[in-house]
């Protein structure tokens, strides 16, 4: 029953195989490069010691990556891709009707049910894991300088294979319903997709009480590493009103494009801001409960399916 479900299994498996190819493609040889450039430009010691020519080189480090990360968010799609594809042989089965060859013989529907879940449970896990670990090191030294809660929360922690579970799960629900495998597979990607959007987009900066702080005198707070949901900061005079934009001018840095405080001061002109964030030390708390919403929702669907299978299934 394994050896024959592993052989259903063999496209969709290669399938992923080429899928993770192209990943390790793209992550390696920029990994390296990154990883190579940080060290080159000392990176670590700046983050130790964040003078003000250092805050220039951090911020430099980061944009210079902008190209290569916009490629790869795209690797976002590769969770609901793998879990998709190791549910499509089952869906198949139901399609085709060659899931009753196997019921009329010595295998039960319990047994055969317990095998495929099994299958699609190990790929799941396995292939989350390999995910994260690749992407956990290519993104080591862009969450080191800046946020690892904003922008690698999708491909680090826990998530990654609650989202290949997730994906899993959902086609496996919609295909036993539906019995048609491209419907099923559509389907679970629009699903997957509009719940991923919408929690990142309306869910996630809500799991805990936003961060507030306000200051009227420098700079405010390093906010490198958080979450940050807003950020407003302006100059004023002293004693209230706006002030001339010649004494701001005069006060500028040109080699590090940032406003001389102490120039400010012998103008009486302050800095004041607010900021509204989530603190990067909230990022596993953050992931054990999208984690567990993807985990709640794949074992409502995994039980549905199943029940789905046991009763209204001949």
């Amino acid at each position: 029953m394994i050896w024959l479900s592993w052989r259903q299994q063999r496209t969709e498996t290669l399938i992923a195989a080429v899928v993770f190819a192209i990943v390790v493609a793209v992550v390696l040889p920029t990994g390296l490069h990154i990883a190579s450039v940080y060290d080159d430009q000392n990176i670590a010691a700046c983050l130790a010691h964040p003078t003000e020519a250092c805050r220039g080189n951090l911020d430099n480090f980061l944009v210079r990556w902008d190209s290569v990360v916009n490629i790869v968010t795209w690797f976002n799609l590769v969770p609901a891709v793998i879990g998709i594809l190791l549910a499509t042989p089952v869906v198949l089965e139901f399609e085709r009707g060659t899931y009753r060859l196997a019921w009329t013989q010595s295998v039960t529907r319990g047994r055969w049910l317990a095998v495929r879940l099994a299958l699609i449970g190990i790929g799941a896990l396995l292939s989350g894991l390999l995910l994260t670990a690749l992407m956990t090191w290519w993104r080591g030294p862009l969450d080191d300088v800046g946020s690892r809660l904003q922008y690698g929360f999708d491909f680090e922690g826990l998530v990654p294979t609650a989202y290949t579970f997730f994906a899993a799960a959902l086609a496996l629900a919609i295909g036993v319903v539906l019995r048609r495998t491209g419907t099923a597979i559509g389907l679970a990607f629009v699903v997957f997709f509009v719940l991923r959007i919408g929690i990142l987009g309306w869910g996630r900066e809500h799991y805990q009480a936003a961060v507030h702080k306000s200051w009227t005198t420098g700079e405010g707070p390093d906010l490198r590493g958080a979450w940050i949901l807003s950020d407003v900061r302006g100059l004023r005079l002293a004693g209230g009103g706006a002030p001339d934009p010649r004494v701001i001018d005069s006060c500028l840095e040109r080699s590090t494009k940032r406003l001389d405080s102490a120039c400010l001061a012998q103008h009486h002109v302050v800095e004041y801001g607010g900021a509204t964030f989530q603190p990067a030390d909230r990022f596993w708390t953050f992931q054990a409960i999208e984690a567990g919403i993807f985990g709640a929702l794949t074992v409502a669907l995994v039980l549905f399916a199943v029940w789905w299978i046991r009763k209204r299934i001949n």
